[in-house]
């Protein structure tokens, strides 16, 4: 009986986990600012949210580029709600799987 109970625990969690598919992410975007203090400050500010692994915000031409940590999914609007206020300042979202998507080259034309 404990036998059974503990495999049928083992078979709930083992399907669980495959159900659930978990990607790295990365986006790119470009930040229509020449303020390099804010650049700055939103890069910090992204660096420090949770599931964001690696943000970079180029202060000579506003390319950015992220990635994220393991996650089920990443919208574009989870995307510029890193950006906050400064959401408005953001041309050119674009969203893709780790080693599933090519990453583009900047900068980016005719997206607008």
């Amino acid at each position: 009986m404990r036998n059974s109970i503990i495999l049928s625990f083992f078979i709930l969690f083992s399907a669980f986990s495959f159900g659930q598919d978990l990607n790295k992410y990365f986006a790119q975007a470009h930040f229509k600012t020449d303020d390099t203090s804010l650049i700055k400050e939103v890069e910090q500010s992204i660096r420090a949210q949770a599931g964001i692994w690696m943000v970079r915000i180029d202060p000579t031409n506003g390319n950015v580029l992220i990635f994220t940590g393991e996650l089920p999914f990443w919208t574009e609007e989870e995307l510029l709600a890193l950006f906050g206020d400064y959401a408005n300042l953001i041309a050119c979202p674009y969203i893709g799987v780790v080693r599933a998507d090519e990453i583009k080259t900047f900068p980016f034309e005719g997206c607008e």
